[in-house]
Order: structure tokens, then sequence, then C-alpha cells
């Protein structure tokens, strides 16, 4: 699958799964092997006898010197999910896109991961009508974990049937903007995550997942977690209970956001730690 394309104004390389492992691990320093995988990437221009071939190396700068990475994916309830990474340094960061095809890998300056990164944020204007529900049942947490989002669309379905009992708009028993974003299959999740370097090696330093229907956006936490942040928990506190997750499947509460809060808190993960 292997291919370097250079045809624009930076190079691409277009990877599967072993094919990126290998590259990665020779950006990072490791020696060059000679197995099959290798032996294609010479094939193809992007490794030779020192490395990374010049030719190919500057979609990778970013990776060996990057002081942070970021992990965003985008999911619809119907539709196919899109998921990015990057090793971000001082300057140059290394951007890999999960397609179809492969890993699709460039490079990027610094400043041009936060433009890279917006389309999986689930942000723009809302109306931020928030008449709940605020609180999901712990099958959601069970299908979040094993990532079955068929499965999940069934489920949030199933809970505004449950929810709506035929009552007005905005009263118990009525639907309310979330729950027909529920029925209609109209919600978007986006989950974000940084890592840093650490004594142990790369650790998590943050990570947000939200959850949106056109109509207002939310925070998606475990219970235990959202109770802490109400009772005023103390960050370090936060950080620990959120780096560690919970002990078992719990019910999910969301917290009602809205899109300036969450760039907020994000857009410092887009830069070098």
């Amino acid at each position: 699958m292997a291919h370097l394309d250079t045809s624009g104004h930076t190079p691409v390389l277009i990877l599967g799964d072993a094919e990126w492992s290998v590259v990665h691990g020779v950006a990072m320093g490791k020696q060059v092997a000679g197995d099959r995988v290798a032996r294609r990437l010479r094939r193809n221009g992007i490794l030779d006898d020192d490395g990374i071939t010049p030719q190919a190396a500057p979609a990778l700068h970013g990776v060996a010197g990057a002081t942070r990475h970021l992990d965003a994916a985008c999911f619809e309830a119907d539709g196919p999910g899109r998921r990015a990474e990057a090793w971000i340094g001082p300057r140059r960061a290394t951007l890999v896109k999960h397609e179809r095809d492969g890993f699709h890998v460039y490079g990027l300056d610094g400043c041009d991961v936060p433009s890279a990164f917006a389309q999986l944020l689930d942000i723009g204007p809302r109306h931020n009508i928030d008449l709940g529900p605020r609180v999901l049942p712990e099958r959601v947490y069970n299908l979040l974990e094993v990532g079955d989002l068929g499965a999940l669309a069934d489920e949030l379905a199933r809970l505004a049937r449950r929810l709506d009992q035929g009552g007005e708009p905005g009263e118990i028993g009525g639907p309310t903007p979330l729950t027909e974003g529920f029925a209609h299959r109209m919600w978007t999740l986006s989950l974000i995550s940084t890592d840093t370097p650490g004594a142990a090696g790369w650790e998590l330093a943050g990570a947000l997942t939200t959850l949106s229907v056109p109509e207002c956006l939310y925070e998606v936490h475990p219970r235990s977690l959202a109770d802490a942040l109400e009772s005023g928990a103390s960050p370090e506190a936060i950080a620990s209970m959120a780096s560690s997750g919970p002990s078992g499947p719990e019910e999910m509460a969301l917290i009602a956001t809205t899109s300036l809060q969450v760039w907020l808190l994000v857009s410092p993960w887009f830069f070098a730690a």
C-alpha cells in the first residue's frame, strides 16, 4: 500500500497500519529493519539506509521533536467517522488522517494545527436549548467503551421513545431537542484527547467527549466524575479521576456547554507543550 505523493507543495505519505508503525519508529530514531514492510517502504522512496528519505522527511518533521500528541475523532449517527492524530513540536507538526485507504501523513506548520482539527470538534452556532435529559443509562457507557456506534444509535433512539410520552414539547413526557435528535439520528459524538511526555512515556494530559444535536451541545462524563466536578473537587482530584476512569460501567452525565467553552478548553492542546 505504501505510496509517496510529491505532486503537491508538501509530500503526503499513504500507509497501511504496519507501514505507519515502521515509519513512525524510524522517525523516532529506530534503525531501519530489513523485513518485508521496510523493503516495501524502500521501494516506494520513503526509507533508505539512513532512515527517512529527504523527499519524505518534510511530512515527518513533527514526530521526533514532538512534545504533544493529539487524537481527535468525530462520529455521526448514520455517517462515517473521521479521525486524525498529530505529533506536535515547537515549529512543525505531523498530521495523520485515518482514511479508508490508509493513514495519510503530512507535515504542517505548528500554527496550522487548529484549523486542521476544528472540523472534528463539532463546534458551531447553536441556540443552546437545554431541556434534558441530562443522564444517560449505563449501557451508553458500555457502547462508548467498545465503540459500537450502530448499537449506540439504537440505544439513544430507544431512550427517546421511552422518554417521549406524547406530552407538550419541553414538559415532562414530551419531546426535547435532545430526544428529537436521538429519535431522528441527528446527533454527533466528538472525542479529543492529548498526551504529553512524562517519566513513564506518553501520559494523558487531557480529554473531552461531547455529544450534540443541532440545538444543543453537551460534555459527556461518567456520573462519578460529573458529581466531583459539581461538588468543586480539586483540579488534581479531577485529573486523577479522568486519567484512571471509573472502576466499572456507570451512568453518563450530560453537562450543557457552548462551542466557545469547548474551544477555550481544548485550544491549548493544539500547540507544543
